[in-house]
């Protein structure tokens, strides 16, 4: 996708209407296979997609080889491009992973007990990280970025006693599971060969059609438009930006639905953000104990301004921990299951019966994870739209956030220790706050800083000084 320092995509995902749901799958089954035979081919060439980075993907994919299944030239394109943007991803990852491959060691590892299993021991691991992120002094890798793939390492080495010598024997191939195509390689919505698109802005409705196999295997264009009504948010967003091309995908639901939605994409401008010389007021925002963010306007003399906000979510935790261990119960049904049923005889009728609570176990889990991850994406929305708006009434032009790196272990209570284990073992909530918050912040005009966590959560900026413990936790940002 065309990005740039300027302009910012936001993407709107429609469902498409029924009548044209079987078309779409059997274009989207098409192209997977098309996309994974194209992945498996090209694996072997990771490293020239991290080299060559300029231009289109599918540019870069059509230099190595032609379309697999042939379904139209510009269909591969489409098809190509998806394939060239997963293996340059993956080739950014193997850079990742040639960084952090010399600081591997058993050290990451925590032993077995008799009560707890072999896992990852976090604070090594984020020592040796920072240790590692402060000696790349020219590299702008991100701290995320290198945890993700030294944990990536570490669930290698608990499955197979070693750690990974090569990416490759990392990273298995990223095949496609569902459905996933873009039109960026085509003609645009109305010289394209592949689809047409028309906006009729006014009425809220696009006219979408597209080439895909018929129920023979034979590739038409659907003879009828498809008339899909846009949310509201995206009528407002056509008049202040520009509208690329679009990509159909399928979404599947626990229940085993499979349905294809079209993601609307819109290149908007973002607003020109202050220098550091118009920074007068700062939101420093730090993550809480009993709450989840707490967040405290300071002004260009380091002087607190306002009563500091703190961010309760209520029962949120206990509810995701609840699930937790719901999906957890489930694994350990589905594992109990696949042990009685493989000690039967491969023609007993029972094993039929295993298979189908096998099933229904793991569609369980499906659901539990998509209900799991709905709420994190709700409250890191929430939580984000809470901090813009506590810099637009202390008029704040740089939002500045304590840093990933630090998961508090301070507080007493049982209540308190079992809370941040659960933030422990999971942190998809502030990873989801940080990424939001940080495109949101460049969307509105709002400068975003991640803040080493070292001694600002110990300082008071009423007085200035230092204490033991100071609740809440401050950023103090000094200019």
């Amino acid at each position: 996708m065309r990005t740039n320092r300027t302009h910012q995509p936001l993407t709107y995902d429609v469902r498409l209407p029924d009548e044209a749901q079987a078309d779409a799958l059997r274009l989207l089954d098409a192209s997977k296979a098309v996309v994974n035979a194209a992945l498996t081919i090209l694996w072997p060439c990771l490293d020239a997609f991290g080299d060559e980075r300029e231009g289109p993907a599918w540019k870069q994919v059509g230099k190595y080889i032609a379309s697999p299944l042939p379904h139209g030239d510009r269909q591969w394109r489409c098809e190509s491009e998806v394939v060239g943007r997963l293996l340059r991803a993956q080739a950014e990852r193997k850079k990742v992973f040639t960084l952090v491959a010399p600081i591997l060691s058993d050290g990451f590892i925590r032993p077995k007990t008799e009560r707890r299993p072999a896992g990852k021991k976090r604070p090594a691991i984020k020592e040796a990280i920072t240790a590692l992120q402060q000696s790349l002094d020219e590299d702008e890798t991100s701290f995320v970025t290198l945890q993700n793939v030294v944990e990536q390492a570490c669930n290698f080495c608990l499955q197979h006693d070693r750690f990974p010598t090569s990416y490759e024997e990392l990273q298995p191939i990223p095949l496609l599971h569902v459905g996933l195509l873009t039109y960026a390689g085509d003609d645009g919505g109305t010289k394209g060969q592949t689809y047409r698109l028309a906006l009729d802005a006014d009425a809220g409705v696009a006219r979408f059609r597209f080439r895909s196999p018929d129920e023979m295997g034979v590739w038409c264009w659907r003879k009828e438009e498809t008339l899909i009504a846009f949310p509201v948010c995206l009528k407002e967003r056509l008049s202040d930006g520009k509208l690329m091309a679009p990509t159909l995908r399928e979404e599947r639901r626990a229940d085993g639905e499979r349905f294809a939605v079209l993601d609307f994409i819109i290149e908007v401008e973002k607003t020109a953000l202050p220098t550091w010389e118009q920074v007068e007021c700062v939101l420093g925002v730090d993550w809480g104990v009993h709450t989840l963010l707490t967040a405290t306007a300071i002004n260009e003399h380091s002087e607190q301004v306002g009563r500091p906000f703190f961010l309760d979510i209520g029962g949120f935790d206990g509810k995701q921990a609840r699930t937790r261990r719901q999906i957890d119960e489930l694994k350990k049904k589905v594992a109990a299951c696949e042990q009685e049923r493989d000690a039967l005889p491969e023609a007993h009728p029972k094993r039929a019966w295993y298979q189908e609570r096998l099933e229904l176990s793991r569609r369980e889990i499906e659901r539990c994870w998509g209900k799991y991850e709905r709420r994190n994406r709700a409250v890191a929305h929430l939580a984000s739209n809470v901090l813009l708006l506590l810099c637009q009434i202390h008029g704040c032009s740089l939002l500045s956030m304590e840093s990933l790196k630090t998961l508090k272990t301070t507080g007493r209570g049982k209540g308190v220790r079992g809370r941040w284990r659960h933030y422990r073992n999971n942190s998809t909530v502030r990873g989801d706050i940080w990424r939001i918050l940080r495109y949101k912040c460049h969307l509105l005009g709002v400068r975003f800083r991640t803040a080493q966590p070292r001694g600002t959560s110990h300082t008071c900026p009423a007085a200035g000084s230092r204490q033991k413990r100071i609740v809440p936790p401050v950023i103090v940002v000094k200019r």
